[in-house]
């Protein structure tokens, strides 16, 4: 592939997109062209929490964080986070920082090894991988898992569509498991050929690529290693 003749797919938030979208032109240079399209939309839903209200708090996506701050003080209540970016935003809304881990398996045994007293509550997606909850009173802890927004599902736009429709690369992050699969039932009567890149394992096992597409998976499930995945599926002399 070469990326001045390659369109780049951004399927996430637009928000999420276009920050991605800064820091891979940073990193690679300028695509073809690129196309926003979110195939998920953050919508709030109705919740409730529980009194009195608990000092530990998790977060496993930036996502949930303004519902709970618009709701509640959340000075001196402590987060642990999944993800870089979900740990800035808790700490910007005024959430105490405990831990910061990759992926949900590693928070999860970093909060077993701390063994915080009391509630430890999970503010969460509706659309989420395993229960994060589950494991943590399996290992005689106190959790629960409250919903505080739910990831509907959007079409892809019209341009979006035009470009799978035309012969040429596209390359697609895939940030999720979910977005893999909204992206491969949306896109199967494609003609581009559509290469991939995915954040884990997980999201690269839902995505099925065709015959000419590539797909690379990034060593550790952030950003940084999205995009120098991206940089391996490229020509070593993108100029030419």
């Amino acid at each position: 592939m070469n990326i001045s003749r390659t369109t780049l797919l951004l399927t996430r938030p637009e928000t999420a997109s276009l920050r991605f979208r800064d820091e891979a032109e940073a990193r690679l240079g300028a695509f073809g062209a690129v196309v926003v399209s979110p195939l998920m939309e953050i919508v709030p839903v109705a919740f409730d929490l529980p009194e009195p209200l608990p000092a530990n708090w998790v977060f496993t996506s930036a996502h949930a964080i303004p519902e709970i701050a618009a709701r509640i003080d959340v000075r001196g209540r402590k987060a642990w986070c999944v993800g870089v970016r979900t740990a800035q935003t808790a700490d910007s809304a005024g959430f105490e920082i405990c831990s910061v881990e990759p992926d949900v398996t590693s928070l999860c045994a970093r909060i077993r090894a701390a063994r915080p007293a009391g509630l430890i509550l999970h503010a969460a997606g509706h659309h989420r991988r395993g229960d994060l909850a589950g494991d943590l009173n399996a290992a005689g802890l106190q959790a629960q898992t409250v919903t505080v927004y739910d990831q509907q599902a959007r079409a892809l736009s019209q341009a979006a569509r035009d470009c799978l429709m035309t012969p040429g690369d596209v390359l697609a992050p895939l940030f999720s498991p979910r977005s893999a699969r909204l992206l491969g039932n949306s896109a199967s009567g494609r003609v581009a050929r559509l290469h991939a890149v995915a954040i884990s394992q997980a999201a690269a096992e839902e995505w099925e690529a065709m015959p000419g597409e590539r797909l690379a998976t990034a060593r550790t499930p952030d950003a940084d290693a999205m995009l120098k995945a991206m940089v391996s599926l490229f020509d070593a002399d993108r100029s030419a």
